[in-house]
């Protein structure tokens, strides 16, 4: 089975978002490990996560199901059971409101010589229950750039009282470029937390 890895080397700062020294796991049993900004990697065919302490070189390993989320950076990676599954993934968290939750991972691609990269975006509610989700892919085709064209709506739609997320998300909203410029709002994930 093919490995994939995203390896997130996140050093920007961002006003929407925990200031970028906040870079920890918090584990199931509630404790917290302080780790390293600059060092993150997902294995999410082990379903592992790898990252370094601040004062050391050496990687280490936790996996899926021994914590809750990551905070690197400006980014928040929770591990999540949807609609009840017994099977735990990761996914990037986008924004959390008081009543849902907006997650997504990218799916590696069968053919491991093809660029194609692809999207799934979950709407969550308080329960981890999908309420609505998108599959997307980078292709140029028309039938990629229509479902493109669904992404602004569908989040807005679900979260419209969140100003911050809203503003981010219409900033790389635009059918220049085959609408391929909205994936940047996946590719450099930032968690935003609306008001709850």
């Amino acid at each position: 089975m093919q490995k994939f890895y995203v390896l997130m080397l996140f050093l920007s700062m961002n006003s929407f978002s925990m200031p970028v020294s906040e870079s920890f796991i918090l584990t199931n049993n509630g404790s917290k490990i302080n780790i390293k900004t600059n060092f993150f990697r997902i294995d999410t065919t082990e379903k592992i996560v790898f990252y370094k302490l601040p004062n050391s070189d050496v990687e280490n390993k936790i996996k899926f199901k021994d914590f809750d989320y990551v905070h690197i950076g400006t980014t928040k990676f929770k591990t999540y059971k949807l609609n009840s599954s017994k099977e735990i993934n990761g996914y990037f968290v986008l924004s959390e409101t008081a009543s849902k939750t907006l997650v997504f991972t990218t799916i590696p691609d069968e053919n491991e010589e093809s660029t194609k990269v692809n999207y799934v975006f979950y709407v969550l509610d308080l329960n981890n229950n999908v309420l609505d989700s998108l599959q997307f892919d980078n292709l140029k085709s028309s039938k990629s750039i229509t479902a493109r064209e669904d992404i602004f709506p569908k989040i807005k739609f679900h979260f419209r009282d969140c100003q911050e997320l809203i503003t981010r998300i219409s900033s790389y909203d635009t059918a220049k470029n085959q609408n391929l410029d909205i994936l940047d709002f996946f590719d450099s994930p930032v968690y935003i937390e609306c008001q709850k």
